[in-house]
């Protein structure tokens, strides 16, 4: 009675109307439809499973597919997103997942498991961690000379200064309504990725890439006014595990309720897990 398929473009509009399930804030049809057609080259030739009904479309659980450069090798990534079962075939929910976990030379992630999900994801042995934040807000403080620490915003001023697989992620999230930042240092550079986010009705940039956080760790406080007037927020977010054991003078900490999950053949530190190439991206503003 029930099958499971994989799930295509081409799927996209007979899956649409699942969305209407969620009770999160609402997100644009035409966001959703990024996660069928995700805006990167993927070799993968689907996005995710269908729970099908006598060939009606029951429930979705989304893949978004990429690959990343991680200490000199190529891993493949799978991003869990937009887990839905009609309420008539709730019971049958873990079959989606089940299919997803054949994926078995992949790293599986998921970062907005609700309480239920998250319960199921520890059972089946993913591992859970932190995504905590600090908060660095531009609040007057001694900066060092501007010849010492300097910052890019223009996209081809960025895209000039870099090469390999940072210049692979600038050119792969062009369509994704990201902020891009270049900062640099005597002691080199350090790329960033962020998306704005409101939180009490204040803007703020999100990080959800930085490709040295040692650069990032000496140059933010001089820079950090600066970057919040040219990016126009109020201050700047950035998970506490992108940058361990670093402290900022002036930092708040925000804690998240949520934690992030994952499940992987060859990665053992969530460290090297960031949230570049996921929904938080691809789904959220």
């Amino acid at each position: 009675m029930f099958t499971i398929t994989k799930a295509v473009s081409e799927d996209f509009e007979r899956v649409y109307p699942l969305f209407q399930g969620f009770e999160d804030a609402p997100i644009p049809k035409d966001d959703w439809k990024k996660i069928f057609d995700i805006p990167w080259h993927t070799e993968e030739d689907f996005c995710g499973y269908l729970l099908l009904k006598d060939g009606e479309i029951k429930g979705y659980v989304g893949v978004i597919f990429s690959r990343r450069e991680l200490l000199g090798s190529i891993e493949k990534f799978g991003n869990m997103t937009s887990w839905i079962v009609t309420e008539d075939c709730r019971g049958q929910s873990i079959l989606l997942l089940l299919e997803l976990l054949k994926l078995k030379d992949y790293t599986l992630t998921n970062f907005t498991a609700s309480e239920t999900v998250a319960a199921i994801l520890r059972k089946l042995g993913f591992e859970e961690f932190s995504v905590d934040q600090q908060v660095l807000l531009p609040v007057p403080a001694f900066r060092l000379p501007r010849r010492d620490f300097s910052c890019d915003v223009d996209v081809q001023e960025i895209r000039r200064n870099l090469t390999g697989a940072d210049l692979k992620i600038l050119e792969d999230h062009q369509q994704l309504n990201c902020q891009h930042l270049l900062l640099h240092s005597a002691h080199g550079d350090c790329y960033l990725v962020l998306k704005k986010t409101r939180r009490k009705n204040l803007s703020f940039a999100k990080v959800h890439y930085l490709s040295n956080a040692e650069v990032f760790h000496q140059s933010i406080e001089s820079l950090i006014t600066t970057i919040c007037v040219r990016l126009r927020v109020f201050g700047l977010m950035v998970d506490e595990r992108y940058i361990p054991g670093q402290q900022f003078r002036r930092a708040r900490h925000y804690p998240h309720q949520r934690k992030g999950y994952f499940k992987s053949p060859t990665i053992g530190d969530s460290n090297l897990i960031d949230t570049l190439y996921s929904e938080l991206v691809i789904l959220h503003n």
